[in-house]
């Protein structure tokens, strides 16, 4: 597996990137694609912190974290981390789907329960087979609801919206993520628990970062072998606003054979680890 960090450098602090790194110039910013573990890596950390420490600025505007795997790699695998690529507005809290705040933690706001069907405004469904709102409610085609029918995948629950041929998906069971592997934090520089009055790691053990950094480690269990679709019991995320926290989702082997042969859009997979 290679890994590589993509950056949107501030155009006032690009010229103390070392000069074997090639950005793309976008006006206010330069996208840069780095390996991770590589000396260019490591001097670029090196200066993100020194800008953090004396500049009252930004060094970067926006990172993504970028895996590519062999043939190998992929077909030996156990477990994937599902990645929904498609995100929308508005969510079903703007257009009326009723939530119990109540049983939801008073610290991180995870672990609400919804108490209707899924209401989502016409029209703003990606054009895809999965897709979720910004609200974290995820929303799959008619076409992914039978090719999962089809080939008898367990693990998935589905229900009928107000979008006719949509359904919500959600999973009927949850794995433990191993909280001492997983590597969690504010940006790939930036490892922080809280900023700004926000608190990223739930002191009640529901949510343990703001964003994933890493490859996803689970904890073995035997719903791994029995399920194809699960979530994690522990959150990423934050409440702020519309915003929510959300699990993790994983799924099976035969699950991705079905995405690849059916040509399912909206999905993006990466190697979990079981511990």
């Amino acid at each position: 597996m290679k890994e590589f960090c993509e950056l949107r450098i501030n155009n006032k602090f690009v010229e103390l990137l070392p000069k074997t790194i090639i950005g793309n110039d976008m006006g206010p910013v330069t996208r840069v694609k780095i390996e991770k573990g590589t000396s260019e890596y490591q001097l670029t950390k090196e200066i993100a912190e020194k800008i953090k420490a004396k500049n009252n600025e930004s060094f970067f505007y926006g990172w993504g974290i970028n895996r590519k795997y062999s043939k190998s790699e992929l077909s030996n695998a156990l477990l994937f981390t599902l990645n929904i690529s498609d995100v929308f507005e508005p969510t079903g809290e703007e257009c009326g789907t009723l939530y119990d705040e109540t049983v939801a933690c008073e610290f991180c706001g995870a672990n609400r329960k919804q108490i209707s069907s899924l209401i989502l405004k016409k029209g703003t469904i990606p054009k895809k087979d999965i897709a979720k709102t910004i609200g974290s409610e995820i929303v799959v085609s008619e076409k992914f609801v039978n090719a999962v029918r089809q080939r008898n995948l367990k693990g998935l629950q589905y229900s009928p919206t107000n979008i006719e041929k949509y359904y919500q998906l959600k999973a009927n069971t949850e794995i433990d993520l191993s909280v001492n592997t997983i590597i969690v934090g504010i940006n790939p520089f930036d490892l922080s628990t809280t900023s700004e009055g926000e608190i990223y790691k739930c002191p009640k053990g529901h949510t343990i970062g703001l964003n994933l950094l890493s490859e996803a480690y689970v904890l073995n269990s035997p719903s791994i072998s029995e399920f194809d679709f699960l979530v994690s019991k522990q959150k990423i995320g934050v409440k702020r606003g519309l915003l929510r926290p959300e699990p993790l989702y994983f799924c099976s082997q035969a699950f991705r054979k079905m995405i690849e042969d059916e040509k399912l859009r909206g999905f993006d997979f990466e190697i979990a680890h079981i511990e």
